[in-house]
């Protein structure tokens, strides 16, 4: 059934009449039937007329009031999707085809991080069962933990799997590396791998893991192993060339790490491998190579720095003039020295500061002393007083004297007594105060890049783009809540691991690809804003039904969309069959 207008002109003025008509087929013939003579309606009520006749006929159209349509929940769609589409794109879902529950772990490191018990009910909260196979609505609460033991199994399968994808998808690949090591602490029940260490996470009284990263220069991670919590930087590099070798064939690179890892053995494995490194030198070790006596036998002061830079023939690193090189040979070695101007100047600054603050901690607490009301001890003194030079970072060459002294205290009715209390000196060792000034913005980068390869500015950008693996772990630790770990089982520990390493290679991977096209947004940001689009479930009260549909994409969302080349995503083609599935179980 459908509206019929026909129009008559009298007398000059035309005049409406609408029918209610239906069609039917006569000998081949298309033909209509009035079942209705309506009449003359206005614009507005034969609009009115045609949406009551088109929801008869039409099962998909529902006529409600107002009050009766309610959404009473809503799904996570868009930042899902995405996540998908990208996992989909890098072969994730090939390599996992087998897992159920991987990419439900990776995709909720992303955006929501929660407790693994809780991931069944937080995935029924999204769109993500529309992705996957049917059988893996059937749940076991352990089948979470069972797949991370399988994934512990095939670490090594995944990060040749990444490190091949890399090599054939990114279109400059280059065998350059960037390596560094972090630390995470464990709460709960006890994990082999646990133990005290040097904590990068300022909590030296949890026991901790030790996480070793490798990442391209894009910012994607590819290798990674768990180590124990006591583990140090330095005796990881040895072991480590020979685990790229192994897994991933590459017989020549150029690994960046960090100058905590520098030493004569490393950097002798290193070279016998034939491999490129750059790294940097610890302030300790440049001060005991005698290198800084030749390069600057007389240390820059504030007031003359200048004059010292062009005399000691320091070249100027860029036009800003606030960072200067000069660069030495050590055999098949480059030595690079580096005076940064502003580093150099806020390290003086900031340790004066420290040192007045300590003598005016000295003053007040003399006074303190000198009023006591009772008899105190040295010990407890003797603490606070090395605790303070520790935190200020002035132990080397200040010193605190502790000098005893009694006072005579006389009571309210007359009496007096001594008590034992301490006055507080100070002596400054000036020729330690200039050995630790002379180090004051001063850097050294080492390498073994021939000069045909890289120039010294060259070294020093590749050295500072370390700052990626710092990126990278703050990444993980922060966005996908890496720490603290409650997991006991050796395999569980390292799984939870790759999967946070997972999930941050799609967090990267997002960010690269805005960052390509000029947009400055951080994953975080793209993935709240794309959050916003979801799946939204509409009822209507007195007809007891439900309807799924996805909130409008805004411009924003749909410029994220085709930066990220998921527009797929909201076509309505690809929406209707994910509402489709949805039906089955919401």
């Amino acid at each position: 059934m459908f509206l019929k207008k026909s129009a008559r002109t009298i007398k000059g003025k035309t005049y409406n009449h609408y029918k209610i008509v239906e069609s039917y087929r006569e000998n081949g013939t298309v033909k209509h039937r009035i079942l209705f003579n309506v009449g003359d309606l206005t614009d507005e009520q034969a609009e009115r007329l045609r949406l009551a006749l088109a929801a008869h006929s039409d099962n998909n159209i529902i006529v409600s009031k107002d009050e009766d349509i309610v959404v009473t929940n809503h799904f996570a769609y868009l930042d899902i999707a995405v996540l998908f589409h990208l996992w989909q794109e890098w072969g994730f879902q090939q390599f996992f085809r087998a897992d159920r529950w991987i990419k439900t772990l990776v995709f909720n490191r992303c955006v929501d991080p929660m407790a693994k018990i809780k991931l069944h009910d937080w995935m029924f909260q999204t769109v993500l069962p529309a992705y996957v196979e049917s059988e893996s609505f059937t749940y076991d609460e352990y089948d979470v933990y069972r797949e991370l033991d399988r994934l512990c199994k095939r670490e090594k399968d995944i990060q040749s799997f990444i490190y091949q994808q890399l090599k054939s998808r990114l279109p400059n690949w280059y065998e350059a590396f960037f390596y560094d090591i972090t630390s995470t602490f464990m709460e709960g029940k006890r994990c082999v791998l646990a133990a005290l260490g040097y904590s990068r996470d300022h909590r030296p009284d949890c026991e901790q893991i030790v996480i070793a990263l490798m990442i391209t220069p894009e910012g994607y991670p590819f290798h990674w192993r768990v180590l124990e919590g006591n583990t140090q930087d330095v005796t990881t590099v040895q072991d480590l060339v020979q685990e790229v070798q192994d897994v991933y064939g590459i017989r020549q690179c150029i690994m960046v790490f960090d100058r905590g890892m520098v030493s004569y053995e490393n950097l002798k494995a290193i070279e016998s491998e034939e491999w490129l490194y750059v790294s940097a030198m610890d302030r300790d070790e440049l001060v005991a190579s005698g290198l800084l006596e030749i390069a600057l036998p007389q240390p820059a002061q504030p007031d003359d720095w200048e004059s010292v830079m062009a005399m000691r023939e320091f070249i100027p690193f860029d036009e800003n003039g606030f960072l200067f090189f000069r660069e030495f040979e050590q055999g098949n070695r480059r030595l690079i020295l580096t005076f940064d101007v502003s580093r150099f100047l806020d390290e003086r600054r900031l340790q004066f500061q420290r040192m007045e603050h300590v003598f005016d901690w000295v003053k007040q607490k003399n006074h303190i002393l000198g009023k006591a009301k009772k008899s105190r001890n040295k010990g407890v003194l003797e603490r606070e007083v090395q605790s303070l030079l520790k935190r200020k970072r002035v132990q080397k060459f200040l010193e605190i004297h502790i000098e005893p002294q009694s006072l005579t205290i006389t009571s309210k009715n007359g009496k007096q007594r001594n008590v034992q209390s301490f006055h507080l000196s100070y002596s400054l060792d000036k020729e330690k105060l200039e050995k630790e000034q002379r180090v004051h913005g001063i850097y050294c980068f080492i390498s073994n890049l021939p000069k045909h390869h890289s120039t010294a500015q060259e070294i020093i950008r590749w050295y500072r783009r370390k700052n990626k693996v710092e990126e990278a772990f703050h990444e993980i630790k922060s966005h996908m809540e890496l720490r603290p770990i409650y997991l006991s089982r050796e395999e569980r520990v390292k799984a939870h691991v790759t999967v946070c390493i997972l999930a941050y290679f799609l967090y990267n991977d997002i960010e690269r690809r805005l960052r390509e096209i000029g947009i400055p947004m951080s994953s975080k940001d793209a993935l709240a804003k794309l959050k916003k689009c979801q799946v939204n479930q509409i009822s209507f009260k007195k007809m007891n039904q439900t309807k799924l549909s996805i909130t409008e994409p805004s411009e924003d969302q749909k410029k994220l969309l085709c930066a990220l080349g998921c527009e797929k995503t909201i076509e309505q083609k690809h929406v209707r069959q994910v509402l489709k599935k949805m039906e089955s179980w919401v």
